[in-house]
């Protein structure tokens, strides 16, 4: 039988199901977080340490934009850490070889792109799923990326491109500063555009989204690039940051991704998302390991502590769906 609802009205600010609807308790707990290791441990309201934290909050950020777009519509993109390393890499490899900075940085990111239009080709064409689809992607762009690392010996980065992470506008990051205006252009872009709108029905139904005429295979594929893309440039950012090629640069940042923007009212099951709520999860997420620092607990547990978020994320998303059902 033919679906007859009817398609969002464009008129209509977007919202998806349950956007915006953890923010407030999640900004509460996060703030929470902060006050306690704030009055128990004395280093961590360091201005240093503050500063640090929000550092590599706003670069894994870059990381999980269009990452959380692909969740809207129900599928999901365990590439990113791959494809943040090979983009990072690759660039600081072009430089080394005596590329410019822009030359560099443009051809990792159209690597980058490619991946992600791979991704999401094959998803849309031949109706791969997109967790098993990605996890061979994850395996195949690492090697890639490690096999660069490897090549470069040690070397380090040109001195101009190390600077980069480091640039300051008002003394404050380049980065921090990307962070708040993205979340303020996702705000605008989740409450008044069509093509957000879209995304959440392709997440809630997609053959209904299909027969109300949205093009559900260009917004897929468009998606994945967007999340290949931003992963890349967060790559860039990251590969300044630590100077030299690491081969375990971006390892386990897909699973930091899931949990983060899982927590920021993101759903497995698609339909809604808020890249406001995932960048508060990144935050938690980074203020519950700096703590585990401060408290001196052994760093191999952090990957214990994501582990555990992240099964008890998943499983609180599938309660919840269950019972929406």
């Amino acid at each position: 039988m033919t679906d007859t609802r009817p398609a969002p009205q464009d008129s209509k600010p977007a919202r998806s199901p349950g956007f915006g609807a953890n923010i407030l308790p999640l900004a509460v707990i996060t703030l929470a977080i902060f006050a306690f290791l704030a009055l128990t441990r004395e280093n961590f309201a360091t201005a240093q340490n503050l500063n640090s934290i929000l550092f590599g909050v706003s670069i894994d950020f870059l990381a999980i934009v269009g990452f959380t777009y692909v969740m809207v519509m129900r599928e999901i993109d365990l590439s990113v850490g791959s494809v943040f390393a090979l983009t990072g890499t690759l660039t600081g490899a072009l430089l080394v070889s005596g590329w410019g900075f822009w030359p560099a940085a443009g051809l990792a990111l159209a690597v980058a792109a490619f991946i992600g239009f791979v991704n999401g080709f094959l998803v849309v064409r031949f109706n791969i799923n997109s967790l098993m689809l990605t996890i061979g992607t994850m395996l195949l762009v690492r090697g890639l990326a490690n096999v660069l690392a490897n090549g470069l010996g040690g070397q380090t980065y040109p001195r101009e491109f190390r600077q980069l992470a480091r640039t300051n506008i008002f003394d404050i990051r380049l980065t921090v500063i990307l962070m708040v205006v993205l979340v303020l252009l996702a705000w605008a872009f989740q409450r008044r555009s069509a093509l957000f709108r879209r995304m959440c029905f392709i997440g809630e139904n997609v053959k209904s989204a299909t027969v109300h005429g949205i093009r559900v295979g260009r917004i897929r594929i468009l998606a994945f690039m967007a999340s290949a893309m931003t992963a890349g440039l967060a790559g860039i950012f990251t590969a300044s940051r630590i100077t030299s090629a690491d081969v375990r640069m971006g390892l386990g940042l897909e699973f930091v991704m899931v949990t983060a923007a899982i927590i920021g009212g993101a759903s497995l099951y698609g339909g809604k998302g808020d890249l406001r709520g995932s960048a508060l999860g990144l935050l938690l997420l980074a203020l519950v390991l700096n703590g585990m620092i401060m408290y001196d607990v052994e760093p191999v547990f952090q990957q214990f502590v994501i582990g555990f978020l992240l099964i008890v994320t998943v499983a609180f998303d599938t309660v919840m769906n269950r019972r929406r059902g």
